[in-house]
C-alpha cells in the first residue's frame, strides 16, 4: 500500500490530518524521503479519492430497488425458475419472474388483463409510433391537392428525419368506444413540465388519428359532422397516490374545429383527460372498476344523448375495421406506389401515338405474402415456373430496395430479352421518383465475376439474377460465394433440389414463388385518384423549385407594368414605347386571389403531357402555360414545336373548360438565328390563339420585353430578375383580360 493510500478500516471515515500521520509513520521497511511543498499538498486527505465510498453508495442503491420491489432478490433472479402451467391468472400474474420496471409495461399488462378476463375486444398498440402512418396519410391527403407533386410527401414518409417525438405510450382500439391514447408518466409528481409534455403527445397522437379517420369517413361518402371517430384521452400515473384534479378541475386539452370529442358535443370546447393512477392498477378488480368508471359509463352516456338528439355517430365498427387495415399496411410498409401505363380503356388514337408516349398512373401495389416475408433477406434463391411472375418481382423488389435505402446500389443481371422490360419499367417510375439512380442492368454474364470491373465490393449493393440469363444455377453460385447480398431466380426446381447443401452452407434461404395462397390472385390493382386544386396552375420549368418563395413574394404586388400598347400594336415590340413604360394599377387584389399556387414541371411538352395525364381532375380558375423552350432547343424545329403547343394547350382546355388559360410566348435570346425559330413559333401560338377563340378561348401572353439576360442561355429557368418581371406580366394579363374583360383577338 502507497503512503497515500487509506487502510482498510478507516475508509468511510472522515480524516483529519492527524488521522493521516500515523498511517504515514507506520509503514514498515520504508524510510521517509524528504518531500517538498507540493508533495506534502497530495497527501491532504481532500486529495484522496476514497473508492470504498462509492461502494457503499452502490450498495445502497441496491437496497433501496430491493425495498421498493420486495418480489425481486438479488441473490435467486439469476438461476433459471420457470413458471409452472397450472397456476392460475392471479398467481400468474404474481409470479416474481420477469421483473418489468417499466410502467409502461404496467398499463398494458393491466388492459391485456382486463381483455382476457372480461372478454372486451381490443387491440393494443403499446409504444405506437405514429410518425409514418402521419406522413403516409398526408401523402394521400396531397393527392388530393397536389396531384403529381404528392409524390415528395411519399418520399418524406419513406425518409423523413424528424427527430420529435412521434409515439404514444399505448393506444387502445376498441370497436365500440373508438381510440384511447395513454400517456405513461413514470413521477410520483405530476408537474407543470410533465403536464405540459402530456398535453403536446395526445395532441399530436390524436390529430393523426382525427385525419387519419376523417379521410376514411369522406370516401365512404359521410359528412364530417355525422361521422367521427371517438377519441378519448388519458395520463396514465402508475406512481402517483392522488389523482392530481379533483372532479371538478379535470386537466383539459385546448380544441379545435377538427377535435370534438364527439358529435355531439360542441367543437371548440375543451376536451377533458382522464387519469389512472396507482390505486388504480393495483389489482383487476381495481382496473375493472376504472374502466367502467372512466370509459364504459362517459361512453355511454354520449351515445343516449347523440341517440336522443337523432344524431348518431356513424362511424361503425366497419370504418374502424378499414382504419386498422390501413395502419397495419403502412406500419409493415406493405404499399408501394407504382407508375404503370394508361390502360386500353384511355388508350391513344394512332395520330397520337406518333407524337407522345402513352400516360401513365401511380397505382397501389400489395406485396404478396411470399415476396414480403423475404424482401429484406439478404440471400434468396426464388423458384418459379411463371416467367411474368419473375419479372414482376424483380422490378418491386429493385424499386422496394431503391426507395427504402437510396445508398444501396442494385444490379441486375438478365437477358437481352429482358432488358428492355426492366429499363421500360424503370424509365416510367423516374417521371415521379428521382432517387433511381443506382440501379445498373448488365447483359452480360461475367459482369458479376471477382475481377469484374464494373463490381463495387461493399455490403451496400445487391445482385439480382433473372432466370432467362444465359447461365446455369451452378454457374451463378460460383460467382456469388463471395457477394454479401444476392437474389437468383430460376425455374430448375431439379439443379435448385441438387444445391440444397451447398445453399445451407451459404446461409441462402429457398422461397417458392408459385405457392401462394388463391387468395392473393383477387388482389387487384388500385389507381391512386390524383387532383390538383389551386388558384393559380403554372404549367411550365421557367420557374424552379428554389423560386418558389419568391414567387409568392412577387405576386403580392398591386402596381405593374403597363403592358398595354404591346397588345394595341398587334404584338409588335416597340423598343421606344417600352422605354416610357407607366405603372398599372391592378383592379384586383392579387394576394387574396392568388392563395394557392403550384406548379406542373416535365421539362418537355411530352414529358408536361404525361403529367397532366397522370391526374384525375384538375381545379385552378387560372392557368399560365410557358412551354416549347426544351422542345425548341433540342429540335430547332419551330413547325413541329408549334404543333405540340397546340395539342398540349387542347389538352389543358379539356381539363379545364371553365378556366382562364394564358399561353405564354417564348422569350428573346442572344442568337439572331434562335431568335427567328422563336418568332415563327410566336407568330404561330398567336394565330392558333385567334383562330380557336369560339372553341378554346386561349389568351396569349406577349413576353417581347424581357431582355436575353432575364432568363438562362437555354431559355429554361428565370433569373430572379426576370422572374419579377415575368410574373408582373403574368399580373397584368389577368388584370386587363381577364378582370378588365378586354379583347384580345
Amino acid at each position: 500500500m502507497s503512503a497515500v493510500e487509506l487502510q482498510p478500516e478507516m475508509s468511510g471515515q472522515i480524516m483529519t490530518p492527524n488521522d493521516v500521520k500515523p498511517v504515514l509513520q507506520n509503514q514498515p521497511g520504508q524510510t521517509e524521503p524528504v518531500q517538498n511543498q507540493d508533495s506534502k499538498s497530495q497527501q491532504h486527505p481532500l486529495h484522496q479519492y476514497d473508492l470504498t465510498i462509492m461502494q457503499k453508495f452502490y450498495d445502497l442503491c441496491l437496497a433501496k430497488f430491493n425495498e421498493q420491489n420486495p418480489k425481486w432478490k438479488p441473490n435467486e433472479w439469476m438461476h433459471m425458475n420457470p413458471m409452472p402451467a397450472h397456476l392460475s391468472w392471479e398467481q400468474k400474474y404474481e409470479w416474481p419472474n420477469p421483473t418489468c420496471l417499466s410502467q409502461k409495461q404496467r398499463v398494458y399488462e393491466a388492459f391485456a388483463r382486463l381483455a382476457r378476463e372480461s372478454g372486451e375486444p381490443m387491440i393494443l398498440l403499446p409504444n405506437f409510433e405514429y410518425g409514418d402512418l402521419m406522413n403516409f396519410d398526408r401523402f394521400l391527403q396531397s393527392m388530393r391537392q397536389d396531384g403529381i407533386n404528392s409524390i415528395g410527401k411519399y418520399k418524406h414518409f419513406l425518409n423523413s428525419k424528424d427527430m420529435r417525438k412521434t409515439e404514444c405510450d399505448l393506444v387502445v382500439i376498441h370497436p365500440r368506444y373508438g381510440v384511447l391514447l395513454f400517456e405513461v408518466k413514470d413521477c410520483d409528481h405530476f408537474d407543470v413540465k410533465r403536464r405540459s409534455s402530456a398535453k403536446t403527445h395526445l395532441n399530436q397522437a390524436r390529430s393523426c388519428f382525427d385525419s387519419i379517420a376523417r379521410f376514411i369517413a369522406e370516401v365512404k361518402g359521410f359528412q364530417l359532422s355525422e361521422c367521427r371517430l371517438p377519441i378519448s384521452e388519458f395520463v396514465a400515473l402508475p406512481n402517483v397516490t392522488e389523482c392530481p384534479f379533483s372532479n371538478n378541475q379535470n386537466m383539459t386539452v385546448k380544441g379545435d374545429h377538427n377535435t370534438s370529442a364527439s358529435s355531439t358535443t360542441s367543437s371548440r370546447s375543451s376536451r377533458q383527460v382522464n387519469f389512472l393512477i396507482k390505486k388504480d392498477l393495483e389489482n383487476s378488480a381495481e382496473f375493472a372498476k376504472w374502466w367502467t368508471r372512466s370509459v364504459i359509463e362517459p361512453k355511454t352516456q354520449q351515445f343516449q344523448l347523440a341517440e336522443a338528439a337523432n344524431k348518431p355517430n356513424k362511424f361503425d365498427v366497419n370504418l374502424m375495421n378499414l382504419m386498422v387495415g390501413f395502419i397495419n399496411n403502412v406500419k409493415n410498409n406493405s404499399i408501394l406506389p407504382v407508375v404503370y401505363a394508361q390502360t386500353e380503356d384511355f388508350a391513344l388514337s394512332q395520330e397520337a401515338k406518333e407524337h407522345f408516349q402513352p400516360a401513365l398512373n401511380i397505382h397501389a401495389e400489395f406485396f404478396k405474402p411470399t415476396h414480403e416475408k423475404c424482401r429484406s433477406w439478404s440471400k434468396v434463391v426464388l423458384l418459379s415456373k411463371d416467367t411474368e411472375k419473375i419479372r414482376r418481382t424483380i422490378c418491386l423488389q429493385t424499386l422496394w430496395l431503391l426507395l427504402n435505402d437510396s445508398q444501396k446500389k442494385i444490379s441486375v443481371v438478365c437477358s437481352e430479352l429482358n432488358k428492355p422490360y426492366y429499363e421500360e419499367f424503370f424509365a416510367r417510375q423516374r417521371k415521379v421518383y428521382n432517387s433511381l439512380n443506382n440501379l445498373r442492368i448488365y447483359t452480360n454474364f461475367h459482369s458479376c465475376d471477382s475481377n469484374g470491373q464494373h463490381t463495387i465490393k461493399n455490403n451496400g449493393e445487391v445482385w439480382i439474377f433473372d432466370s432467362a440469363i444465359n447461365g446455369s444455377l451452378r454457374e451463378v453460385f460460383e460467382r456469388v460465394k463471395e457477394m454479401k447480398s444476392y437474389w437468383i431466380f430460376t425455374e430448375q426446381e431439379d439443379l435448385v433440389a441438387q444445391l440444397n447443401t451447398e445453399m445451407t452452407n451459404l446461409d441462402v434461404n429457398l422461397v417458392k414463388l408459385d405457392n401462394e395462397v388463391k387468395q392473393e390472385e383477387f388482389m387487384p390493382l388500385i389507381k391512386f385518384p390524383m387532383r390538383v386544386k389551386c388558384d393559380l396552375l403554372v404549367v411550365s420549368d421557367l420557374i424552379s423549385y428554389q423560386q418558389t418563395n419568391l414567387v409568392n413574394k412577387f405576386v403580392k404586388s398591386n402596381t405593374v407594368l403597363n403592358q398595354a400598347m404591346n397588345y394595341q400594336n398587334n404584338g409588335q415590340y416597340d423598343r421606344y414605347h417600352s422605354q416610357q413604360q407607366q405603372l398599372h394599377q391592378l383592379k384586383f387584389n392579387p394576394t387574396k386571389k392568388f392563395r394557392s399556387i403550384k406548379f406542373i414541371r416535365g421539362g418537355s411538352i411530352d414529358n408536361l403531357r404525361t403529367q397532366l395525364k397522370m391526374h384525375d381532375s384538375i381545379v385552378a380558375p387560372v392557368v399560365l402555360v410557358h412551354v416549347g423552350d426544351e422542345d425548341l432547343f433540342k429540335t430547332r424545329d419551330s413547325t413541329k414545336t408549334h404543333e405540340h403547343i397546340k395539342e398540349l394547350t387542347t389538352l389543358i382546355r379539356e381539363y379545364l373548360p371553365n378556366s382562364f388559360v394564358i399561353l405564354s410566348t417564348l422569350m428573346r435570346r442572344r442568337s439572331r438565328s434562335e431568335n427567328g425559330i422563336i418568332n415563327d413559333v410566336n407568330k404561330g401560338l398567336i394565330n392558333f390563339c385567334r383562330q380557336t377563340k369560339s372553341e378554346l378561348n386561349c389568351f396569349y401572353m406577349l413576353n417581347n420585353h424581357l431582355e436575353p439576360n432575364y432568363h438562362t442561355q437555354e431559355g429554361r429557368q428565370l433569373t430572379n430578375k426576370g422572374l419579377r418581371v415575368y410574373i408582373d406580366n403574368v399580373l397584368f394579363a389577368v388584370d386587363y383580360f381577364l378582370v378588365r374583360n378586354n379583347k384580345q383577338h
